[in-house]
């Protein structure tokens, strides 16, 4: 742990000691969309009276994010069922937690902002840099001692609150006319946790219980499909629909209390088998919210000069770090071209996306980013394993396409500086992917 902590200081300071050249400050946004205000906050010392060199002590600031974002905007266009969503005075509104912790003296700070996207709504830093550190504790204070504003947002609409995570709420999209939409899901269980009589319908082995799941459209499962395989590769093995309900059997045997969130099989899921579930679910949310909400955050904090920013004039460069699924987060926000803000100006001057080496399904309607990233053993046909993998163009040979990550940032020139870090566990994991 302590050696992984030391090279990402080294990735770290690469990016502090190269630069990116000079900080635009942007005229204050609109008050009309983007952020426009944070409610509900809280200032804590998170560490006490404890002093980091010669930066002094930190505070950290909670609070709720309300923001907006006009989906004709062609920048905004991008994102899945956004015209589908609800309006208020034509801007699609969505709320979101975040934490900004930094030093109780800006003016001590590096001036450098730290954007840490939550892991299935769990804040990563200060741990991963600084040595025996978390999320409650500084550990041995590296990030503290040199100055660095830490920030977190939420960004995963389909977290459920709970142990600290970080949420963020987003709409439900109707079809154009108001109705309900509809589609068909597909859900995949691979229990690593031991047998269990029921499943949430969006459950998973990074899922769990921490996110909600697409209601079905009917308790009758007629129109449904179960299937079992011991293998990703197996032929799929029909469960019949007398062997399983949409229902809660944690508290009653099959077929246990009627649910639209949960399924239930008789005699139970066991260890040793997928199960692939094939059903129509309702109402999708608008995930790929997400993504712009991170952005405007982050350009709110860097750009905005008036009072109603707790960093006015203090950032000077930004920042993104992911580990894992959020590093996988960070490509999908670089390749959908949302490093460029509302305003034109790139939003982060650097990215580390760790241990990352595909993209995530949040940009989709019934997305699942809570998801694995389609791995050799699990979870291989869900999107994200899609190209473009390459950070420059490279030909898909199944649909004849050239494209690379870097194709939009590049047209608009809001490219940053990319440290992609990869591990032997990521790599043997993943092999299937790369």
């Amino acid at each position: 742990m302590k050696d992984r902590q030391c090279r990402a200081r080294a990735r770290l300071g690469a990016f502090v000691l190269a630069g990116c050249g000079g900080v635009v400050i942007a005229a204050v946004p609109s008050a009309e969309a983007r952020i426009s205000s944070l409610t509900n906050c809280m200032t804590t010392s998170p560490y006490g009276s404890t002093s980091f060199g010669t930066v002094g002590t930190y505070q950290q600031l909670a609070c709720t994010a309300n923001g907006a974002v006009d989906p004709n905007d062609p920048l905004n266009a991008i994102i899945q069922d956004i015209t589908l969503a609800p309006k208020v005075n034509g801007l699609v509104q969505y709320s979101m937690d975040v934490t900004i912790l930094m030093p109780t003296d800006l003016g001590k700070s590096n001036h450098v902002m730290l954007f840490d996207v939550p892991n299935r709504g769990n804040r990563l830093l200060p741990g991963g840099f600084n040595i025996g550190g978390s999320i409650t504790s500084a550990g041995d204070g590296f990030l503290h001692s040199q100055g660095f504003i830490m920030v977190a947002s939420g960004w995963q609409g389909d977290v459920l609150p709970g142990s600290g995570r970080l949420t963020m709420t987003v709409p439900v999209a109707h079809s154009s006319g108001g109705g309900t939409i509809v589609g068909r899901v597909r859900t995949e269980y691979g229990l690593t946790a031991g047998p269990a009589t029921t499943q949430n319908l969006g459950g998973g082995p990074y899922t769990g219980t921490t996110t909600a799941s697409y209601e079905t459209v009917t308790l009758n499962n007629s129109g449904a499909v179960l299937t079992q395989r011991v293998h990703q590769d197996d032929p799929r093995q029909l469960i019949s629909n007398n062997q399983w309900a949409f229902a809660d059997c944690t508290t009653a045997p099959f077929p246990g209390i009627s649910s639209t969130t949960q399924i239930c099989l008789n005699g139970g899921f066991d260890t040793n088998h997928i199960y692939e579930l094939i059903y129509t679910a309702k109402n999708p949310t608008v995930l790929g919210l997400g993504f712009a909400a991170m952005r405007d955050f982050a350009s709110f904090l860097r750009n905005d000069t008036s009072s109603a920013n707790p960093l006015a004039g203090a950032i000077q460069r930004v920042i993104m770090y992911g580990v894992s699924q959020t590093g996988r987060t960070v490509r999908t926000f670089l390749d959908l071209g949302f490093n460029e803000d509302e305003d034109h100006n790139m939003v982060f001057d650097g990215m580390n996306p760790h241990i990352a080496t595909s993209r995530i399904p949040l940009n989709v309607r019934f997305g699942a980013p809570g998801r694995a990233a389609g791995t050799q053993h699990q979870e291989k046909q869900f999107p994200g394993s899609d190209s473009p993998m390459s950070w420059g163009d490279s030909l898909d040979p199944l649909t004849g396409e050239n494209h690379g990550i870097l194709d939009r940032c590049l047209a608009s020139h809001t490219c940053p500086m990319i440290l992609q870090t990869v591990s032997g566990t990521v790599l043997l994991a993943e092999r299937d992917v790369e």
